[in-house]
């Protein structure tokens, strides 16, 4: 069997080849965007995997431990292909944009699958979609915590997905070994729903909060990458398994949204304990009256908070996780259970 080439745009990898370069997006006739991506085909055959950071403008850990990889690994030691996206949202990036990207205001981890005749944001998650999930065996897509939120490292998975995705997915996840599993069942148009289109495995993992590009995070989310690629026969190396007891299983996701524009005043930081009812923060307006009070829905634990002071209607406060390790579809691995209240 010959040796199949690694393509992404107008990248072109051969067997043993390592390419770095940047692939054109055209936003209209005077303007594209270039993202920056790295081929790396393996010089013997194994599986294709698809790495993406900075989906989001303000998240920079991703971006820092995808280069530190890519500097790592070579063509020769490589059984399979890697296709790595340094910076998945240039315009957001360079505009160090929350959410959503300046051109079309639309936020990209709202688009996928995408679309190809679509606005420039709907475009690229076609792109992403087609030529760079579309052609891998699994996936990983590294958040950072963007500018304005506080949270605690997780992975998420897509618990729908077919057992076998399913079940791959939630190994990815304890195999990075980052925090809480989490196991969605949320139809956004996120990167995790788009892999159901294509029944492929992977997770949504979040290491790094508050736009801060930490040296260390990233050290240790290229480290938890090889732990990944390891396992899978991708790079010679022991892969560390966590024990089912050394993992929080979550299958419950919680959030709180603003109904008030002002000013928005969290009590409590991302990994801190709540009970059902407790205040976890507040709203005033911009005399510091008082607008409105938020309480915990469920007795569990902060995955992440809005540390802005600008607050508007709509704008999410606060997301909650509950059921850790106490959910039967979850300890059981049939997660066929519906949960109510979930939102991502």
């Amino acid at each position: 069997m010959d040796k199949k080439i690694l393509k992404v745009g107008n990248l072109v990898a051969n067997p043993g080849e390592k390419i770095q370069g940047n692939v054109s997006l055209k936003v209209n006739d005077s303007c594209d965007v270039k993202i920056p991506i790295t081929l790396i085909n393996g010089a013997q055959e194994g599986k294709t995997v698809a790495i993406t950071a900075a989906v989001h403008g303000g998240e920079y850990t991703g971006v820092f431990g995808l280069i530190k990889l890519t500097r790592e690994i070579e063509p020769k030691d490589l059984k399979g292909q890697l296709i790595l996206v340094h910076i998945t949202n240039v315009s957001a990036f360079e505009a160090k944009m929350q959410y959503v990207g300046p051109i079309d205001g639309k936020n990209l981890n709202r688009c996928f699958p995408g679309d190809k005749n679509g606005t420039h944001t709907e475009q690229l998650a076609y792109f992403i979609s087609e030529e760079v999930y579309g052609q891998s065996d699994f996936f990983l897509d590294l958040h950072s915590g963007d500018i304005h939120e506080d949270l605690m490292p997780f992975t998420l998975y897509h618990r729908d997905a077919t057992e076998e995705v399913r079940m791959q997915s939630r190994k990815i996840g304890e195999l990075m070994n980052l925090g809480p599993v989490i196991g969605s069942g949320s139809d956004c148009g996120s990167i995790n729903g788009m892999a159901m289109k294509y029944n492929i495995p992977g997770v949504l993992a979040e290491l790094g909060c508050r736009g801060e590009c930490n040296v260390d995070q990233a050290i240790l989310y290229k480290d938890r990458i090889l732990n990944v690629l390891y396992y899978y026969g991708l790079l010679d190396g022991e892969a560390y398994e966590p024990k089912e007891t050394e993992v929080e299983y979550v299958h419950c996701m919680y959030c709180l949204d603003s109904d008030k524009d002002g000013l928005w005043y969290p009590s409590y930081s991302a990994g801190d304990p709540v009970e059902e009812g407790q205040i976890v923060g507040y709203i005033t307006d911009y005399f510091g009256n008082i607008l409105k009070e938020y309480h915990s829905p469920v007795t569990g634990k902060i995955l992440y908070n809005t540390t802005s002071l600008a607050i508007r209607n709509g704008d999410p406060l606060v997301s909650f996780i509950s059921n850790i390790n106490t959910c039967e579809c979850c300890a059981n691995n049939s997660l066929s259970e519906q949960h109510n209240m979930e939102m991502l």
